[in-house]
């Protein structure tokens, strides 16, 4: 079998992978990775059945996770996959940061500061709250969203680092600043 220090090397950074990043959607792999789909999708299925990795879906996402993180001498709690599935996405992610940096705020507020449409943002504030990751309170104007737990956050941040910005998202970011 000639290709199998192939397969050892994609198996390797994936699982590496995979371990820095927990909750990590398949798609983002192989855009990050550069793994075609149907190699990844093989290497997922052998890590999973030896017991390396979960997969499960989560939001209508694939998402993948390391079967015990040495850090914290097991698999990561249930609650906790939610939110890193979430911190994956770059809109759930923008409000959940937002909320903790700036704590409780008005819904429009929000919306007005992230740079995004009202469906959108109460879009993802609706799964954000379906995850139990924050809350909504009040009524009309009045009404504010805060973190169901900004010490989960926190800690999650802390422990597994968001996806580092590639070429092309900076870039975006810069093409939609300039031609607002």
């Amino acid at each position: 079998m000639v290709d199998e220090p192939i397969r050892a090397s994609w198996a390797e950074t994936l699982l590496t992978f995979i371990q820095r990043y927990p909750g990590v959607h398949l798609r983002e792999i192989r855009r990050r990775l550069a793994i075609p789909i149907g190699t990844l999708d093989y290497h997922l299925y052998r890590m999973g059945r030896q017991g390396l990795i979960t997969v499960q879906f989560q939001g209508g996402y694939k998402c993948c996770y390391p079967a015990v993180v040495p850090e914290i001498g097991g698999p990561i709690p249930e609650v906790d996959r939610k939110l890193l599935a979430l911190l994956r996405l770059p809109a759930p992610r923008a409000i959940v940061l937002y909320l903790y940096l700036e704590g409780p705020t008005a819904p429009a507020a929000l919306g007005q500061t992230l740079g995004t449409t009202g469906p959108n943002l109460s879009y993802y504030l609706r799964k954000l709250e379906d995850g139990a990751i924050l809350v909504r309170q009040g009524q009309g104007a009045s009404r504010i969203v805060r973190l169901s737990d900004s010490k989960q956050v926190h800690r999650l941040l802390l422990q597994f680092p968001p996806l580092p910005e590639t070429v092309v998202d900076r870039f975006t970011r810069f093409w939609s600043e300039l031609h607002p």
